[in-house]
């Protein structure tokens, strides 16, 4: 038992500090999911699909842009709220902190939601905020796992049923992708001696 042990040790030590360090400064990623939610003030649960592109700007900070398309939904006539249709699109500011290849984030999002609801003729666009928690681990330089869970506040006015939250934890997880746009350069330079 303690060999087997030892030897998950080793191997972990092996694959979190014995490779390349593939998050950095200039890294663009980008993924496309199918994400699951649950409405937490309606007993509905949707289903979205689920994009992003984002852009380390350092080590710690970075840039993401994100899209959920509501796909489907679980309608009940109790909910009295039912989406024909919903594109919710943010753009935000995420913090970064982990050890070497993997990434745990935290961001803010503001956006704005395009909702079409059977309790209105045409669209609604509503302003909307997210925040997100999540894990990313980077396997090679061009691909990582990732998991992360949002919650979206989002208020819907002029129904003619009123005003009606929409508030929802939506979870994604799945396969990125990602290129490095700028070449590694390394911290420090030697000097040759003359």
């Amino acid at each position: 038992m303690v060999r087997l042990i030892c030897l998950f040790v080793t191997l972990g030590s092996f694959v979190m500090f014995g490779q390349e360090q593939y998050i950095r400064q200039g890294t663009l990623k980008a993924s496309v999911t199918i994400a699951p939610s649950k409405m937490l003030n309606k007993d509905v649960q949707n289903i979205y699909l689920n994009g992003f592109i984002a852009y380390q700007l350092d080590e710690h900070f970075s840039l993401r842009g994100e899209t959920f398309y509501y796909i489907k939904g679980a309608a009940s006539a109790a909910t009295a709220f039912v989406y024909n249709g919903a594109i919710n699109t943010y753009f935000g500011a995420f913090y970064h902190n982990g050890i070497k290849n993997w990434d745990n984030y935290l961001g803010f999002q503001p956006g704005i939601s395009v909702i079409q609801t059977l309790y209105k003729s045409g669209a609604s666009v509503c302003p909307t905020f997210a925040f997100k928690v999540g894990t990313a681990y980077y396997v090679w330089k061009y691909f990582h796992f990732f998991a992360d869970v949002t919650y979206t506040n989002t208020s819907l006015r002029g129904l003619s049923i009123g005003s009606q939250k929409s508030d929802e934890l939506i979870i994604s997880a799945g396969l990125g992708f990602q290129i490095n746009t700028k070449k590694k350069v390394p911290k420090y330079i030697s000097i040759p001696n003359f």
